[in-house]
């Protein structure tokens, strides 16, 4: 096993000093030490600052911006980063001490490809012990087709391909440009995934995912989906997919307009989905939306 290879773990933060340092914690106590830790404070207006100031370890770089999202603050981070590979990790997940011992097996067994993955779950920030494993390894990927179960957890770039593909600074597309940015590396590189979980997703009421406008949320779907068939690539392996991926990201839409309570506009998006391709509400994500339509209809 080469041990010469060296990961930058590039966490943008906005206001969230009540979980930073955990998520610092879990990176400065991996089994595998030869690493960078570059934190991208995207203006925010907390303690962040002072907080991580309070961490001695000389592999921490830590550099603030004016507030841009979370695409630009990656990309910062990517440039700045001086590893052969670079990892996301955002300030409320965790790490598991072995994630990036684990990521090497797979770089190394795989010959150091571009794109990879390693599994994560999501667990309750109330019930920490409630879980729910996110571990795709297919073959294809077919399965980018139906959203972004990839989140930035888990997921390493070679630091050449980073910087030649960065994301997205788009603001209106920010919640997307990750999923954006995966149909265009998938296209071009082709993705591997280890299947041991890694990290942790840690779920919240101050998630962004909890926050729905109808109106962004959709904007920013559609604007992810309109960027991605830019890239030639895309074009060739998702291409007959159009539809498919329209019906999807209906669904995704009307998910969470269901987990706020919208259940009128939540049917409207899953009807559409439906029109646009049938089968695509034979999934979790429909059993889920009726989930919360039941659970609205006897509040």
């Amino acid at each position: 096993m080469h041990r010469d290879i060296k990961f930058s773990v590039i966490i943008p933060t906005f206001n969230r000093v009540e979980f930073i340092l955990l998520a610092i914690r879990s990176v400065l106590l991996q089994s595998y030490k030869n690493l960078e830790l570059i934190i991208v404070d995207d203006g925010s207006t907390d303690e962040t600052e002072s907080v991580v100031a309070t961490i001695k370890d000389n592999r921490i770089i830590f550099i603030r911006i004016d507030n841009s999202e979370r695409g630009r603050a990656r990309n910062i981070g990517v440039q700045i980063a001086t590893g052969d590979y670079v990892t996301f990790l955002d300030s409320d997940d965790q790490l598991y001490d072995d994630y990036l011992e684990e990521a090497l097996k797979g770089l190394e067994k795989h010959n150091y490809i571009p794109f990879y993955h390693q599994a994560y779950e999501i667990r309750s920030y109330v019930k920490f012990s409630d879980r729910l494993v996110h571990n795709y390894h297919n073959r294809d990927m077919k399965f980018l087709v139906k959203g972004n179960p990839l989140s930035c957890l888990g997921v390493f770039i070679r630091r050449a391909e980073a910087l030649q593909f960065p994301f997205n600074e788009d603001r209106e597309l920010s919640g997307s440009e990750d999923w954006e940015l995966w149909l265009r590396l998938s296209a071009n590189f082709g993705l591997r995934r280890g299947k041991k979980i890694c990290a942790c997703l840690i779920l919240h009421d101050d998630r962004s995912v909890y926050k729905v406008d109808e109106k962004r949320l959709v904007k920013r779907k559609q604007s992810a989906i309109d960027y991605a068939f830019r890239d030639l690539a895309v074009v060739k392996m998702y291409g007959k997919y159009w539809q498919e991926i329209l019906a999807h990201s209906d669904t995704y839409n009307s998910l969470h307009l269901a987990l706020v309570g919208k259940k009128k506009r939540s049917f409207y998006y899953l009807l559409r989905a439906f029109n646009r391709y049938p089968l695509c509400v034979i999934n979790r994500r429909t059993l889920a939306i009726f989930k919360y339509y039941l659970i609205y209809l006897f509040k």
